[in-house]
């Protein structure tokens, strides 16, 4: 295309060069001929040479370099800028052109995370089918086999056999959230009394950390008589809050704080606990969707808990944030309150 423009541009130059000088022979006399070549002639020889070096400049140039990132971006490189500072027509284009590029190189790294994403996911709930459909195929093995010795060894095997289908069946239930967000939630909407609420789910966490050998410390800071409600989804909460409570269980060492307050129209529940392993600077990163400091190889977590968590919390115009300071990590629950 260059050459192509440039010797156009050289042929019509030669033909305002030459063309009235022909025609001073013909119509002109002799001594009249020079004035005309100095007049006519040179003129249009320096507008041609102007003309071209313009083009060349502010056309072919910017053309040549919006070729070359062209080629750059059809290798599936769209991460190199577009650089060029010219406010003009072409420039324009090529600013929409490089916008373009920065748009698809915002979606080639979102595709790329979803890849990852998409990879851990089916390591992840790979290894955590096969382990308790395993377990659940050996222990029925093992009844028919009639390997169990007395009637209350053969309970207990069936006793594991519905543990294990209640992993089974709370992995559907994180599967069945694991792409719902906020809007998408459905909810069944209740008006609860925040302190009854409060005193129910201390009971709940007695009961498991008797069970775990965990001496927790609650502290319920509502009072009763404040006749303060939220409006919640009372079995999505339940859920959201014991998947921050798994977590907690799993890591705590030797102190586990759990406490409920109000204050400014909003209910505020915060859960501490020790044994935190997180980076202060990734505490954001623990809500996105199978994100585990884990490797699915040794616990097999799909990483799906804290971000239903906080999906269901959102929808119900709440939040919800972590902070770590050393080796304590304290998640933030807060919904607002209906007076």
């Amino acid at each position: 295309m260059k050459e192509s423009i440039i010797r156009r541009l050289i042929v019509i130059c030669c033909i305002l060069c030459v063309l009235p000088f022909i025609t001073s022979m013909f119509l002109a006399q002799a001594q009249f001929i020079l004035i005309i070549f100095l007049l006519v002639t040179i003129p249009a020889v320096v507008l041609t040479a102007w003309i071209i070096l313009y083009v060349k400049k502010r056309m072919i140039k910017p053309l040549s370099i919006l070729i070359e990132e062209a080629n750059i971006i059809s290798s599936g490189d769209l991460s190199h800028p577009i650089v060029y500072k010219k406010d003009d027509e072409i420039g324009r284009f090529i600013f929409s052109f490089d916008r373009m590029r920065d748009n698809l190189h915002e979606q080639q790294k979102k595709q790329l995370q979803f890849e990852i994403e998409r990879k851990n996911f089916i390591n992840g709930i790979s290894h955590d089918l096969k382990t308790p459909i395993a377990s659940i195929s050996a222990y029925i093995e093992a009844l028919q086999d009639k390997m169990a010795a007395t009637p209350e060894e053969e309970k207990q095997y069936l006793k594991i056999i519905e543990n294990k289908l209640s992993v089974l069946t709370e992995l559907s239930n994180q599967l069945s959230l694991s792409y719902t967000t906020p809007d998408t939630l459905h909810l069944v909407l209740q008006e609860v009394d925040c302190y009854d609420w409060a005193v129910n789910i201390f009971k709940s966490i007695q009961s498991e950390c008797q069970l775990r050998g965990i001496t927790p410390e609650l502290t319920n800071a509502i009072n009763a008589k404040e006749n303060a409600a939220m409006c919640i989804d009372f079995y999505q909460l339940e859920r959201a809050i014991q998947n921050i409570f798994s977590n907690s269980y799993r890591y705590t060492q030797d102190f586990l704080s759990i406490s409920t307050e109000i204050y400014n129209q909003t209910f505020f529940l915060r859960v501490e606990n020790d044994g935190a392993l997180l980076a202060a600077s990734k505490t954001e990163k623990i809500f996105e969707r199978f994100y585990t400091e884990e490797s699915s190889d040794a616990h097999g977590h799909l990483g799906l808990g804290l971000y239903i968590a906080k999906t269901i919390i959102q929808s119900m115009k709440g939040n919800i944030q972590a902070k770590v300071r050393s080796d304590i990590i304290t998640f933030e629950i807060t919904i607002p309150i209906l007076r």
